[in-house]
């Protein structure tokens, strides 16, 4: 049976237990095939990779229905990603506990996203479409030695599939509820004069509003998009290769249903009266530019990347139809990246090092529009950073024998910052100012693993990571404005286990950690102000286990399961002078999370059904501010079905499937608004049906 590129997923003990007892008594299925990841920067199995890694391949994503990094956060433990409040092209991604919550661009994310290796330095844009996704992979804990600053929590690799070099491709066409459309087309060309690929890719998606915004006569999550990619290979002699790649996205959505209330009820409205929710848009473009030259068995990499983004979205911070608290943000920013690796083998050793330059420009208009008994009225607002970070990084592995394998890392960072930022119609006190500061940091990483058998792999892992330090764009005050906050710094101990059973027809992977957090960055919406702050808890700890499980039944029948616990708590938080270690609660940290599923496969059909549980949680440390925006617990049905019809040499496939089949209805994210909080829904039921022709 072909396997589907995806870590092992296991339940809890019963349920391990009944899919072993299934599997011996099942002597007929075929063994699960092995899985490449390229977590380490370099292919490596993913049962001898010694990190918590779940990997998605382009089958299982189209099986599964991952059409973003948020539908993948359902399958995979202690991992929530949702949109940013009131808007749907940023994201929340939180891992094992560590989260960043608003996407103001003067603020640092704790889970690096990389598109095909290139950084993409803030969350706003970044739930874009990627047209012809390869491979997803997310590594759960600290990666600050190979990634660097922002991967406290993990990272996320989005692979796209390189140019085949043989004429070929596929057309797609969908339709659903809602009036949901899409188109997608890919085309790859015949090799050119024996060294030139290429491959372009493009996809469009449309869908009518979740619920009605009687106010101006819109719909609420209304979806426009496109997206994509021209790719380019040259294959320069046997042993130099140059990628090439631009890639696009431009999204022109409108703003999600919110829900105002003291107490979360979480009992959907189908129309609102949201005057000043008008458009939520946003647009992202990148080059990269990737050689590849291999000297003597030594590896030589250079990675070009400049991206730009943008994103314009409005709040109706009121939930009314008269003009009471509206804000408009219009966002720009672009990024400049340079990474140069040495990777190869001497003796024992494998190793990879490599210096990485990043350098980042970012700018916001933000004005709020109030309404009095004298008129509407506006307070301009506007504040941007420019950063500048360069890395040294290293990674060497000692296979000590053919069991043994002690793996050290390490990488230090130098990163400077310079903020600006006007309040000139400020309430209390008008202001103006800039400030700088810089951060160095060093992160090494050690891990030791061990072979027991070629099933049967352990190991430990210690590793550091950080996310720089910086200033508050959304600041009070002067005083705010002008006093950087701390860098985030996260120690990580972990003890794994990856196993492969019953002739390799059942994938076990577990995980133990530990996570300690010094000066964590958590933020907070000062309400009526439009404001918000930052402060650093001093100290916490966050300890979790995850287990992962994937098994071949037979050869039509695999069955999924994973399960993830946290639990967290501040050591010491000093907030404006007092102690609330005791009373501050963890945001984005459900206690469990877990899902099942069942993939059945029989000459042309396929089927898939997962279900996916997720614990209630809080969206901010401030008891006040939690209490209007809670999240109870829910779960969510999805499914699919597909027929594969030969066509000649090609083939056609029909498809039909459902998200959230049980119409769910639960929160994602809200902001807090003193007595009551603005919260915001997940997407309700929704299905349909697709045809692609593969030529």
């Amino acid at each position: 049976m072909q396997q589907l590129s995806i870590t092992g997923r296991a339940g809890r003990r019963p349920l391990a237990t009944i899919i072993a007892a299934t599997l011996a008594s099942s002597g007929f299925a075929a063994p699960l095939e092995e899985i490449v990841v390229t977590a380490q920067k370099r292919e490596q199995s993913l049962q001898e990779t010694p990190i918590a890694i779940s990997a998605f391949s382009a089958e299982a994503l189209r099986e599964q229905g991952i059409t973003d990094i948020e539908d993948a956060s359902q399958y995979i433990p202690n991992v929530q990603i949702a949109e940013s409040p009131a808007g749907s092209t940023g994201a929340v991604i939180a891992i094992r506990g560590s989260v960043t919550i608003n996407p103001a661009v003067t603020w640092e994310q704790t889970v690096g996203v990389y598109l095909d290796g290139v950084f993409i330095g803030k969350t706003a844009g970044g739930l874009f479409d990627v047209a012809e996704l390869e491979r997803l992979e997310v590594l759960r804990g600290p990666q600050g030695s190979l990634y660097g600053k922002n991967t406290v929590g993990g990272a996320i690799n989005l692979i796209t599939r390189k140019p085949s070099g043989e004429f070929g491709g596929k057309v797609s066409l969908g339709l659903g509820n809602y009036g949901y459309q899409t188109f997608g087309l890919n085309v790859d060309s015949e090799q050119i004069a024996d060294a030139l690929s290429l491959s372009l890719s493009y996809l469009k998606k449309r869908r009518d509003g979740f619920d009605d915004n009687l106010a101006n006569n819109t719909e609420f999550k209304a979806l426009d998009s496109q997206a994509g990619r021209l790719s380019a290979r040259y294959d320069a002699s046997e042993t130099v290769t140059i990628d090439y790649s631009y890639d696009w996205s431009d999204l022109d959505n409108t703003p999600a249903l919110a829900q105002m209330v003291a107490t979360p009820d979480y009992h959907r409205p189908k129309t609102a009266s949201l005057d000043g929710a008008v458009y939520d848009r946003a647009k992202t473009s990148g080059h990269s530019l990737q050689v590849s030259a291999e000297f003597d068995g030594v590896t030589v990499k250079s990675i070009t990347a400049y991206r730009e983004m943008s994103f314009d979205d409005t709040v109706d911070l009121d939930n009314s139809a008269a003009i009471g608290f509206h804000t408009l943000r219009m966002v720009e920013q672009d990024q400049l990246s340079q990474e140069f690796q040495l990777s190869g083998q001497a003796g024992d050793v494998s190793y990879i090092a490599g210096l990485f330059y990043y350098n980042e420009s970012a700018n916001t208009v933000n004005p709020y529009q109030f309404g009095s008994e004298f008129g509407p009225f506006v307070v301009r607002n506007f504040y941007g950073v420019d950063s500048e970070s360069v890395a040294l990084f290293g990674q060497a592995d000692w296979a000590a024998n053919d069991q043994l394998t002690v793996t050290v890392g390490l990488r230090w960072t130098d990163e400077e910052k310079d903020f600006h930022i006007s309040h000139p119609d400020d309430f209390m006190a008008p202001f103006t100012t800039s400030a700088n500061n810089s951060w160095e940091n060093f992160s090494p990483s050690l891990s030791v693993s061990y072979a027991w058998s070629d099933q049967l792999n352990s190991y430990l892992r210690v590793a550091r990571g950080w996310k720089a330090g910086g200033f508050n764009g959304e600041s009070e005050n002067l005083t705010v404005a002008e006093t950087p906050y701390n860098e985030e710094k996260v120690t990580s101990y972990e003890v794994g286990v990856k196993a492969l059973l019953l002739d390799n027809r059942l994938q076990l992977n577990a995980a133990l950690f530990q996570n300690n957090t010094t000066d964590m960055q958590l933020s907070e919406f000062l309400g009526a102000s439009g404001y918000s702050q930052i402060n650093n808890a001093g100290e916490a700890t966050v300890t979790g286990f995850e287990v992962e499980a994937v098994a071949a039944v037979s050869d039509q029948l695999t069955l999924f399961a994973n399960y993830g616990y946290l639990d967290a708590e501040y050591d010491t938080f000093i907030s404006y002078g007092f102690e609330v270690k005791d009373t501050a609660l963890f945001p984005y940290s459900p206690e469990n999370t877990w899902s099942v599923g069942a993939q059945y496969s029989h000459q042309a059909l396929s089927a898939r059904l997962d279900y996916s549980f997720v614990d209630d949680h809080d969206l901010y440390y401030d008891q006040g501010s939690a209490a209007t925006t809670s999240v109870a617990d829910y779960a969510l049905l999805n499914a699919r079905i597909s027929w594969e019809l030969p066509a000649g040499s090609n083939i056609v496939t029909l498809s039909a499937w459902g998200k959230n089949l049980t119409d769910e209805e639960y929160y994602i994210n809200g902001i807090p608004l003193g007595e009551v909080g603005l919260n915001y829904f997940g997407n309700p039921r929704t299905a349909g049906v697709d045809v692609s022709w593969q030529f």
